[in-house]
């Protein structure tokens, strides 16, 4: 094969199709020249029998067709580059941010050492106060395991000075401490292990389920109902009458079904009720226990109302199909009075703290507002016909790059949600991980995986993306991820405690029995053939 010269023609066949290229001055060749070319010798190919053909005129169509292979996968190499000088920089970023603020933490704390002993005094008066605090707490942990400063403590409400503190105090304490059903009746056995002449050893296992006891009596109830239903508006109004009459209870509820109770009787008008969402931020401080009429959606909104620690939740099934409502409104005064007298078992649902990196944002601590979520934060493709391209990693290693239609990453009590629809496992709610489940990968190993609850995940779209993803957080609030944006994703501190009608392990299991029928199969026949 004779090479091209510039401004060379080459005329094949009979046609009058054509084909030239050029040599640029920089030695290269123009990839677009490429392209025209060797889509003309196509055309030529479809047009021209192949039996009147030179057989140069292949090898050189094989010949373009190599080029443009090695074209693509430079290409493709040029954004893989692009996207690893991207993360270097992300950490090199990160890492001058901490040296900023760490030699702004020693100025401070230079400047700091001129002060006087009369501020000296108090802050050895506060530390003191606060050793002694902490040591109250530590013993009465470890007399009675869980308390409910450790579960539902709001760490912004410790340091801000204008809290009301008789407000505060005005909440009901409780307690929650680890408990099985053990030998003897022993409700508080730990796990202890042994590391005697270097062997590790498990001494003796609980069941580890939580039991809630008040410490004084709950004073404020939340009702959150189910919208536009006809027999749960009727079911609430008994319910509030019923906690008003009976239980001498404040009633709070939404303004929707405020304005709905008021409209049935005037006599409603001492339930209260919030204006504004900085109102609602403070609920966790008034509330002692929320009462949820409707499905497990009503059990997620009402845990998405509370941004930091949840009271305890007293789910009421209403809806189609409920896998935390284990409560049946029709006994609905029986089981108000034992949770309200106590003790009771609940489960302490783990929710996930995903937050949003943009590209153009300095550090990581550069987020959007973060989401809490109590089933699954989904990663997928939206409207786009092209496959998701998503980076995993877990604490800094690389897991898999995900191909398909998305990821879904859920909590122990959203494995029955969507994450069981896509191929996960079903799992305990009081087993302590996150599950990371694909959603129709494009490849026959990938299999769902069940991480500890202790990690970090970091999703990433690449810049060789096609397309961007779209993020949703419990089915709500939906975010786009462009190429470069990443998700972070960890176990939140404020888990939802939620109340048993039995335990945790029973109710989970009546679940699966009662709303998918699981493994339900008639009975092998015993008149069939035996082994002798």
């Amino acid at each position: 094969m004779s090479p091209c010269t510039h401004d060379s023609t080459a005329s094949f066949g009979q046609g009058d199709a054509s084909v030239s290229c050029s040599k640029p001055e920089n030695g290269f060749v123009d990839p677009l020249s490429l392209f025209h070319s060797e889509k003309a010798v196509e055309e030529l190919l479809q047009q021209t029998p192949v039996e009147g053909m030179d057989a140069h005129l292949i090898e050189f169509s094989e010949a373009l067709r190599t080029v443009a292979k090695a074209l693509r996968r430079a290409a493709e190499g040029k954004a893989s580059a692009q996207a690893e000088a991207a993360e270097w920089k992300r950490r090199y970023e990160l890492e001058k941010s901490r040296n900023i603020q760490m030699e702004r933490k020693a100025r401070i704390a230079e400047q700091n050492g001129n002060i006087d002993c009369g501020r000296v005094k108090n802050l050895d008066n506060q530390l003191m106060l606060q050793n002694e605090l902490d040591e109250h707490f530590e013993d009465c942990c470890m007399k009675h395991g869980i308390c409910s400063h450790e579960v539902l403590r709001d760490r912004e409400s410790d340091s801000n000075s204008n809290v009301d503190r008789s407000k505060m105090m005005r909440k009901a304490s409780f307690k929650l401490s680890w408990c099985c059903k053990g030998e003897n009746g022993d409700q508080h056995k730990h796990d202890i292990v042994s590391f005697e002449k270097g062997n590790i050893t498990t001494a003796e296992r609980s069941s580890k389920q939580i039991s809630l006891k008040w410490e004084s009596d709950p004073k404020t109830v939340l009702i959150l109902t189910k919208p536009n239903s006809v027999s749960v508006r009727i079911l609430c109004a008994q319910m509030v009458r019923w906690l008003k009459e009976k239980k001498k209870l404040n009633i709070y509820v939404e303004p929707r079904v405020r304005a709905e109770l008021l409209t049935e009787s005037s006599d409603f008008n001492y339930v209260q009720t919030w204006e504004d969402d900085r109102e609602v931020l403070l609920l966790h401080t008034k509330v002692d226990l929320v009462t949820t009429l409707g499905g497990d959606g009503t059990v997620l909104w009402a845990a998405s109302m509370f941004k930091g620690p949840v009271p305890p939740i007293v789910p009421f099934s209403l809806g189609s199909l409920g896998f935390m409502t284990p409560f049946h409104s029709e006994h609905f005064k029986e089981c108000l009075d034992s949770v309200l007298r106590g003790p009771v078992s609940i489960t302490l649902r783990h929710r996930l703290l995903c937050r949003v990196i943009r590209d153009a944002a300095k550090n990581e601590y550069e987020t959007e507002e973060p989401n809490l979520v109590l089933n699954e934060v989904t990663i997928d493709r939206g409207i786009s016909s092209y496959l998701t391209n998503l980076e995993c990693y877990c604490d800094n290693s690389f897991v898999t790059c995900v191909q398909g239609d998305g990821l879904i990453l859920s909590t122990t009590s959203g494995s029955t949600a969507y994450s069981l629809a896509a191929g996960g496992s079903m799992v305990h709610p009081q087993v302590p991980g996150i599950l990371f489940t694909p959603i129709c990968p494009h490849s026959l190993s990938f299999r769902p995986l069940i991480l500890p609850e202790h990690v970090t995940l970091r999703i990433v779209v690449p810049f060789n993306s096609r397309s961007p993803a779209w993020a949703s957080f419990d089915g709500k609030d939906r975010k786009q991820l462009a190429p470069g944006d990443a998700l972070l994703c960890s176990m939140a501190p404020w888990p939802v405690p939620t109340a048993c009608q039995v335990d945790s392990t029973n109710d989970f299991l009546s679940s699966i029995h009662d709303g998918l029928h699981w493994n339900l199969r008639k009975t092998q026949s015993f008149d069939g053939p035996r082994e002798l």
